[in-house]
């Protein structure tokens, strides 16, 4: 053999984990993501705590949440036919911030607040295909011929501990990861690879000597989370640290309307706007109806008051898909009955007004609750031609949402035409929760 072919083997990309590293990194960039980070496939550090978190029940309706438990311990696992084993697991994010909400249209009762990730079209199906080339990168350097696992968010891989143990982020007590340089804004994915590489430097993530039943039952605790998380007297970028610490701040569980916290870092989804709006297929609760104001799908709140969010310059995503569109910003709550776009009441019209968006998750007649909700903290008469349509609705969940709307029209203006719409619907209903619903209103 010559010393070139061995000097050749030797500089081969897939003999130089360094080398193929650094080029996967650059090969994220390129492809849009605004971090990419490199682990060795280990353990899920707050495993333990998940599971004492879904054996509290508070997955509600998420129950893919309860599958795979095994797997979303070991990503190792994850491995399918000759693919495996998985040693590698990149992790990457996509700030998706472009600017604040204007607070003449965040605060118009007569508009529906849209999560600003669903600004724009589905981010599953604009970040999936960028995963897939990532892989298809590594292969290209390695001559491997099986695949990597590519997933957004969708898989059972717990990706704000792999985001926080890489480095991208400290996880808040808001449960969302939160890079100090770019806020909270942030959609994290990950692709599992055989392939051994450079590693970046870990992050310690032992979250001290609290346990994880003391979090579930909601004590006071100072929330270690490791190297993250150090002592300040507030949170963000005026922190006595740069690297990331939420410190003794708590805005953001005192801003939830819900009071969906139980205490930092943990969330109950049962009383959690995100989950009735999108994930929940059942009413919503009488009680949390009136705290939802305005909100029909996800809700921002524990975000926009966080200090690590402040004074973030607008700027458009490197991912053109992820570009707000105007009509879904915060989009007049009556303009989808219009018999011209009737998107809230027809099938067709709904599929075809949110195609690719991310509402549709939501399904209409899901949508349609969350807006009768909204019309219902509105309470303005003005919305009463809607809500008779919604009160004839094919669904059930519709038509009860509707009623409690119409009730709230009632006590604010003792309307007669609202009063008169539920008496009437009254006597044709059989379903008996959308009953109990009028009934209650009438009441």
């Amino acid at each position: 053999m010559t010393s070139a072919g061995l000097t050749s083997r030797q500089d081969s990309p897939a003999r130089q984990p360094d080398d193929l590293a650094a080029a996967v990194v650059r090969h994220a960039r390129r492809l849009g993501f605004d971090r990419c980070r490199i682990l060795p496939v280990g353990d899920a550090p707050h495993a333990d705590f998940f599971d004492s978190w879904l054996a509290a029940d508070r997955a509600g309706e998420m129950s893919y949440l309860t599958r795979h438990a095994t797997k979303r311990r070991r990503p190792d696992l994850l491995a399918e036919g000759e693919a495996g084993p998985f040693r590698s697991l990149i992790v990457l994010a996509v700030d998706y911030h472009q600017f604040d909400l204007p607070p003449a249209l965040r605060d118009d009762p007569s508009r529906g607040l849209i999560a600003s990730y669903a600004w724009g079209d589905d981010y599953h199906e604009i970040i999936r295909p960028l995963l897939y080339d990532l892989d298809g990168f590594i292969r290209s350097r390695t001559g491997r011929t099986t695949l990597g696992k590519c997933l957004v968010d969708t898989g059972p891989v717990l990706e704000r501990d792999w985001a926080h143990v890489a480095g991208i982020g400290f996880t808040g007590k808001n449960c969302c990861t939160i890079d100090p340089a770019a806020g909270s804004w942030l959609l994290l994915a990950t692709v599992l690879v055989p392939e051994t590489l450079t590693y970046a430097p870990p992050v310690a993530t032992t979250p001290g000597s609290v346990s994880a039943q003391a979090v579930l039952e909601g004590l006071s605790w100072d929330g270690s989370y490791g190297a993250w998380e150090l002592p300040a007297d507030d949170a963000g970028p005026d922190a006595a640290t740069r690297t990331g610490a939420c410190g003794r701040c708590t805005r953001c569980l005192s801003a939830c309307p819900t009071r969906a916290f139980v205490g930092p870092y943990h969330l109950d989804p049962q009383r959690c706007i995100s989950y009735w709006t999108i994930e929940a297929r059942q009413p919503v609760p009488r009680d949390l109806r009136p705290h939802f104001g305005n909100r029909i799908f996800g809700c921002d709140i524990c975000q926009e008051v966080c200090p690590w969010n402040r004074r973030l310059a607008q700027r458009s995503p490197l991912l053109d898909g992820l570009h707000a569109r105007a009509d879904r910003i915060a989009p007049p709550l009556l303009e989808g009955f219009a018999p011209e776009t009737p998107y809230w009441l027809d099938e067709q019209a709904f599929r075809q007004k949110f195609r690719r968006s991310p509402l549709r998750r939501a399904k209409r007649s899901g949508m349609l609750r969350n807006v009768c909700i909204a019309l219902g903290n509105w309470g303005d008469p003005s919305a009463l031609l809607a809500l008779r349509s919604a009160l004839h609705d094919s669904a059930a969940l519709a038509r009860g949402h509707a009623a409690w709307a119409l009730g709230r029209i009632v006590a604010l203006h003792g309307h007669d035409g609202a009063a008169s719409a539920l008496a009437d619907a009254l006597e044709r209903e059989s379903d008996e929760w959308v009953r109990s619903e009028i009934a209650a209103a009438l009441a």
